[in-house]
């Protein structure tokens, strides 16, 4: 059962609209990650953990002796997006349900995390290592939160992030961004789309020179499973075909996201198949510029991939952000210990598992990504209407605390 308290809080902290916004002093992701950053120290602090503020980029709260054990979180969100039946910081609970921008990414994890620790510790029991919650305010929009802290503060040689699914993640793909741009054609003024490149738009335009104005609707989601929406600025770009070679070639590209049109039908045997989402378009020095979010097997040089972009596409592409895949074997210990906590709650006999998502994880010398979602999962992360369904809530602190106290009690 979820302790009063803890539902307050869980509250309190998703009502914080933390989307990055501009910097402003000491807050280099604005004043709503700054603020929810504040919220999270204040609050391990009155439970006895000691506390940092890095500049405003990211924090943490440790208690404990012994060798460091991270729990890497991210208090940033996307941005919200059209759609919502529910205010998106509204934190409404509903027929067993919370809904809030953030629920499952990530701040309801992180709280599931803290609460697991937390009960442990109000129990009496003392840890036989250093728990370290490392928390990040841009991981939806670049990771400088982790390249701070990575300058100065002390780095754990182990842990997770509840940032993902369940039962474990052992394997993360590549991720690579890459931008692609094309001269602004003759007969086009505008073009629009996405906010994210690791969101599948769900609202596209363009402006015509004559005054005509174009528009498309999808569904979005997660740019990790783009199969999962549907891309409003690919439905656009079919449109607009017939009229520029532009919008006709990358269309043709992009279509379906197996990366199949463009030679990118890539594989392997531990981490599966590569995707693509096409994220964003904009209208920039008579320029347009399209984001691609690529999500490649831990077999793939992400070079590899930009000589194909390369080599198919007529447009300048370029390589904007990456970062490399992530593997920890099955019999890790690591691995064993947290999978046996969720079977221990679940009463499956789950095995790893491997996700096109990005996480923290990455960060660690040696770590892996730990829940939230639950298999067949439809709370809709990077959605409209994202949500936390309180008895896997209640259901993932428990996971989390055999899982601490197997590991660091």
């Amino acid at each position: 059962m979820i302790f009063e308290n803890e539902k307050k809080r869980l509250k309190e902290i998703l009502r914080i609209d933390s989307v990055q916004a501009p910097p402003e002093t000491e807050k280099p992701f604005g004043k709503g990650a700054y603020e929810c950053l504040v919220y999270a120290l204040d609050m391990m602090k009155k439970s006895g953990l000691t506390v940092k503020n890095v500049d405003g980029y990211c924090g943490w709260g440790e208690v404990g002796e012994g060798d460091l054990f991270g729990i890497l979180c991210h208090l940033d969100v996307v941005p919200v997006g059209k759609g919502w039946h529910y205010p998106p910081f509204g934190a409404t609970e509903e027929d067993g349900r919370i809904y809030a921008r953030g629920a499952l990414d990530d701040k309801g994890p992180f709280m599931a995390a803290f609460f697991a620790l937390e009960r442990l510790l109000n129990e009496g029991l003392t840890p036989k290592k250093r728990v370290r919650f490392i928390l990040g305010c841009n991981e939806e929009s670049g990771w400088a939160c982790m390249d701070r802290y990575k300058e100065t503060e002390e780095m754990p040689s182990l842990g997770f992030s509840p940032d993902a699914d369940f039962p474990v993640i052992n394997c993360e793909k590549g991720i690579v961004y890459h931008s692609v741009a094309y001269p602004l054609p003759s007969g086009l003024l505008s073009l629009q789309a996405g906010q994210r490149a690791n969101m599948v738009p769900d609202e596209a335009s363009a402006l015509l020179s004559d005054g005509t104005i174009l528009t498309e609707k999808g569904v979005a989601a997660h740019g990790s499973t783009p199969q999962k929406g549907e891309n409003a600025l690919l439905k656009l770009l079919q449109k607009l075909s017939d009229k520029f070679d532009f919008a006709k070639e990358v269309f043709s590209a992009f279509a379906e996201p197996s990366g199949k049109a463009i030679g990118l039908d890539l594989s392997d045997d531990v981490s599966g198949v590569l995707t693509h989402n096409l994220g964003t378009a904009r209208v920039e020095n008579e320029k347009i510029i399209f984001e691609l979010d690529i999500r490649h097997p831990v077999s793939v040089r992400k070079e590899f991939i930009t000589e194909i972009l390369k080599s198919r596409l007529t447009g300048d592409v370029r390589e904007i952000f990456f970062h490399l895949p992530l593997f920890v074997p099955e019999n890790h210990p690591l691995v064993t210990s947290l999978l046996a906590a969720y079977n221990e709650v679940t009463g499956q006999n789950a095995r790893p598992i491997t996700i096109g998502g990005g996480t923290y994880a990455r960060v660690l010398p040696c770590g892996v990504a730990f829940g939230p979602c639950f298999p067949d999962s439809s709370a809709g992360i990077h959605c409209p209407d994202e949500y936390l369904d309180l008895r896997d809530f209640e259901k993932t602190i428990d996971i989390y605390y055999r899982a601490l106290k197997s590991l660091c009690f």
